[in-house]
């Protein structure tokens, strides 16, 4: 549970979440990208290896162990690797869509004069419930 002197204060630290989440999306983006890029590069080396030696280009792939929600991958190879780096964009983007929902909404009283602190309980960096106390 974290707490806000005022609405606007509250709307200010989900505000500087978003840019936080922005900025984490950013950076995943370009990673993503090269790895993209490289997981090409393999299928394309895989595939005309394929046919010079006329065997099957499938290798098989090292195991994505799930330890109770924390995917483990050990020397993945790059489409692996892709897939996982693909399910964190999609995290981070349904989080910061969460946030600007909220921030939508809660909007809307923060532009009141309304003097009211606010508790706010947050679960995975989302707030999922406010408690408003008016002064």
């Amino acid at each position: 549970m974290r707490e806000f002197s005022s609405l606007s204060d509250f709307i200010k630290f989900v505000d500087g979440e978003l840019a936080e989440l922005r900025r984490s999306l950013g950076e995943l983006l370009r990673v993503l990208e090269d790895v993209r890029a490289k997981a090409e590069q393999d299928k394309k080396l895989r595939e005309l290896l394929s046919k010079l030696t006329g065997a099957s280009g499938a290798q098989p792939s090292p195991p994505v162990v799930d330890l109770r929600g924390l995917k483990v991958a050990i020397n993945p190879s790059a489409e692996v690797e892709l897939g996982l780096l693909e399910q964190l964009v999609e995290a981070l983007n349904t989080k910061i869509t969460q946030l600007q929902a909220i921030r939508k909404e809660i909007e809307v009283l923060g532009g009141t004069d309304i003097e009211a602190s606010v508790k706010a309980i947050i679960i995975d960096g989302v707030p999922r419930a406010l408690i408003i106390k008016v002064s």
